[in-house]
């Protein structure tokens, strides 16, 4: 069975996505891009490949009732997600379900493109890049995150490890897949041919105090689209997983609490 790793969750996946990796991994990632692209009150803000909406929930607040936010990704079920969740306060939310590649907001008139470990997964990345650049005032800014090399993640690293051993890479490849695109020299050069001549790129590690781990991995999983191949091997594959994952982390517990460092890029864009 393939496992598809575009990340195209339907409604339970996209809720589990929100009620488990947003608040313990995206969710954090997702504050530090918004505080990285430092947002001004009454900037007008579009969050490219939204999910079920953090950076854009992020930013409301920060250029508040005089700034406009919208959020844009293609799957339907996580704009339904984003749109249930309560209204947060500042600048009102406008969500869209449309693709990268033609965003439904006016040229040059966004103050900032936020783009949360999204770019990795679209399909037509140059030409994603060439319409958020489209979309930003002469003077306005695209700022991106993508994971640093899976190697620098050591939970990522162990899991997609786990899950290739024990399951198998098909997969695996479900995970694998938010790591596509994480080498520094390829950004810069995939910047550089969208059309981007001032890029600033930095990395950024947050030590993240994940649940207990033998509880978090399975429910990790059901929010990705390993979870298929996970729940159809034998209860023995899936426990082999957990196990693993949580004997090779064990070097980050302390006191009760699995604290683990994750990093990412930061890149800042103007033309």
């Amino acid at each position: 069975m393939k496992t598809s790793d575009q990340w195209q969750l339907a409604r339970d996946s996209a809720e589990r996505y929100q009620t488990i990796l947003t608040p313990s991994i995206l969710g954090p990632f997702a504050q530090a891009l918004v505080e990285f692209a430092d947002l001004q009150p009454g900037e007008r803000v579009v969050d490219v490949g939204c999910g079920t909406g953090a950076a854009a929930r992020f930013a409301a607040p920060v250029v508040g009732p005089l700034g406009q936010v919208a959020g844009v990704d293609v799957n339907a079920s996580m704009i339904e997600v984003a749109r249930a969740l309560p209204a947060v306060a500042g600048a009102p939310v406008a969500w869209h379900v449309a693709n990268a590649t033609d965003l439904p907001v006016p040229e040059a008139q966004t103050d900032v493109v936020l783009c949360a470990q999204t770019l990795q997964f679209l399909p037509d990345k140059l030409a994603s890049l060439v319409e958020m650049k489209r979309v930003v005032k002469a003077n306005g800014r695209i700022t991106i995150s993508l994971w640093t090399p899976i190697e620098d993640n050591p939970y990522f690293h162990t899991l997609v490890g786990a899950m290739a051993e024990h399951v198998g890479p098909e997969t695996a490849v479900g995970l694998g897949a938010a790591f596509a695109l994480s080498d520094g020299e390829q950004i810069r050069e995939l910047l550089a041919e969208a059309g981007f001549e001032q890029v600033d790129m930095q990395t950024v590690q947050l030590d993240l105090p994940l649940p207990a781990l033998r509880e978090f991995v399975p429910r990790h999983v059901q929010a990705t689209p390993m979870a298929n191949g996970f729940n159809n091997a034998s209860a023995a594959k899936q426990q082999a997983v957990i196990e693993t994952v949580a004997d090779t982390l064990q070097q980050y517990e302390a006191n009760g609490r699995t604290q683990i460092p994750f990093r990412s890029h930061m890149i800042c864009c103007q033309g």
